[in-house]
């Protein structure tokens, strides 16, 4: 959905509205103690640290006149290059000054970000939004993604100024979309900070099987990390290092690098994988659903002989966080566990997807009824993200059905469909795929889809745009064989999945 006027005045003028406006207002009306009386909920997400960064800055900028949001950034961007000093005081009496920003510790903006904005949007609220989703990148991805706000380019990992220049991106997008919505900055809080999150909440259920299995380290920069493993429960959660082709509910094998050297314990995926521009390692996954194992050791491992022939062993798993690990080590892993008397039936499985074992169909009805349906769900759609024989029109009256229409908009003469899928009963030559082809692309372009797909008893082809339009010569073709694998199941899940089409459905994403 966009941003609906009419929902949002109904929240404004609920119980719950008024108070979270009027907390806001009354945080910004303080002048002393502002920090510490600053609304709990924006509390728990800041450290000590966050929060006297935020008053730092505050006192930096309090005083400067801000005119425009060209001026807003140019403060900002000031304030990035000198940089700014804190003094922290330690447990033997002492006190330790850092510096963020400058030349010196850019990273340390980075992951200061929520208190430096804080400091400023206190300071010129009318200029600077607050930003309070560190390592929660997804989260504010979606909600821009259902309310139409435009998402800059991600900056890469490498270049850490262009990571701390990121807020000032982000925070012209959402002052544009205050301004087209005529919100006061207590309002854009309430909106980014209570409205959206309930707009958004849903029961998320259990974890979906796991198609991948990947590769964590724990301890690696971060001493932090063994304590916080070996505290964890079943319900534990946290964010790390992963992969952004992760994919909720995938399994993560924990590994302790050295001085313990040895697999910790088994996790889960809570979340896609997702970039964080602020966080220090920029891809992230939240993980849960911790089980632990008895310790296997970098001896034991290098000593198996499916492990022992992996790259990323003899490199003794240097950078091997986030890497995938195969369903025949993780099978090899599982049996080292079982020699250890650890218990199987508590670790998670990879999953097998639920498709046919044979192809024997005789019609394009039943391609879609054994093949392609069991497919979708398996990719995480239900019944209705897709219409069947969507019709539509081509030029002069002309009507057409494509088959499946996914993520379809229905509103006449505006009609369009995330993804376009077209069945036959067989594409076995290449005058068959070639017709196939020139059909659904048709379609898809009618409909200003992002992919089309073409199936049949022989497998898949999936085609997604590129440089505005299709190209025959670049597709993915799987055989249904090679679907029944997880790992050519979560190759297609990447490319056609829910969780991908979500991002097809959304406002452009604008260059920074």
């Amino acid at each position: 959905m966009r941003f609906n006027k009419f929902i949002w005045s109904l929240f404004c003028g609920s119980k719950a509205g008024r108070a979270a406006i009027s907390r806001y207002e009354s945080f910004l009306a303080r002048d002393e103690r502002w920090v510490e009386l600053a609304p709990k909920s924006w509390m728990e997400k800041l450290r000590p640290i966050d929060a006297m960064a935020a008053q730092v800055v505050f006192d930096e900028v309090d005083g400067v006149r801000v005119v425009s949001q060209d001026h807003a950034g140019e403060l900002y961007e000031r304030l990035l290059d000198e940089g700014f000093a804190l003094s922290l005081d330690v447990e033997d009496g002492d006190t330790i000054y850092t510096v963020v920003g400058g030349d010196d510790e850019p990273g340390a903006w980075l992951s200061m970000i929520q208190g430096i904005s804080l400091g400023l949007f206190k300071a010129h609220p009318e200029h600077f939004a607050l930003y309070l989703f560190l390592r929660q990148f997804n989260r504010f991805n979606e909600i821009c993604d259902e309310f139409g706000i435009a998402v800059p380019v991600l900056p890469g990992k490498a270049s850490w100024r262009d990571r701390a220049m990121f807020y000032l991106r982000i925070n012209a997008s959402l002052q544009e979309f205050r301004r087209i919505h005529a919100l006061t900055p207590a309002e854009l809080c309430a909106f980014l900070y209570d409205f959206s999150p309930h707009h958004l909440a849903q029961e998320r259920g259990e974890l979906p099987p796991a198609s991948k299995v990947w590769f964590l380290m724990g301890g690696a920069g971060d001493s932090n990390d063994f304590e916080f493993l070996d505290a964890a429960g079943d319900d534990s959660t946290s964010y790390w290092q992963g992969n952004v082709d992760t994919r909720r509910g995938d399994i993560m094998v924990m590994w302790c690098v050295s001085p313990r050297s040895y697999v910790h314990s088994i996790w889960r995926a809570e979340t896609d994988g997702f970039i964080d521009p602020f966080f220090h390692y920029h891809s992230t996954v939240w993980i849960g659903a911790r089980v632990k194992v008895p310790e296997i050791t970098f001896r034991e491992i290098a000593a198996d002989p499916v492990w022992s022939n992996k790259p990323a062993v003899k490199a003794h798993f240097q950078g091997a966080s986030g890497k995938p690990v195969t369903a025949e080590e993780y099978e090899a892993l599982l049996r080292m566990i079982k020699r250890k008397r650890g218990k199987l039936s508590d670790l998670p499985r990879l999953h097998g997807p639920d498709l046919p074992d044979h192809v024997d169909v005789e019609s394009e009805r039943e391609v879609e009824q054994r093949l392609l349906e069991p497919l979708l769900r398996e990719l995480g759609y239900v019944e209705r993200d897709w219409i069947r024989n969507m019709p539509v029109r081509m030029g002069r009256g002309e009507r057409v059905y494509p088959d499946y229409a996914i993520g379809a908009v229905l509103k006449r003469g505006e009609e369009t469909a995330r993804i376009i899928v077209e069945a036959k009963r067989e594409l076995a030559t290449e005058k068959q795929i070639l017709d196939a082809y020139q059909q659904a692309k048709s379609y898809a372009q009618r409909l200003q889809s992002a992919a089309f797909v073409l199936v049949a008893r022989e497998g898949v082809w999936i085609f997604l745009q590129e440089k505005g339009g299709f190209l025959r010569s670049l597709y993915l073709h799987r055989s249904w064989a090679e679907l029944r694998g997880s790992d050519g199941l979560h190759e297609v899940k990447l490319m056609i999945g829910k969780a991908k089409s979500r991002a097809w459905a959304v406002t452009p994403k604008v260059p920074g």
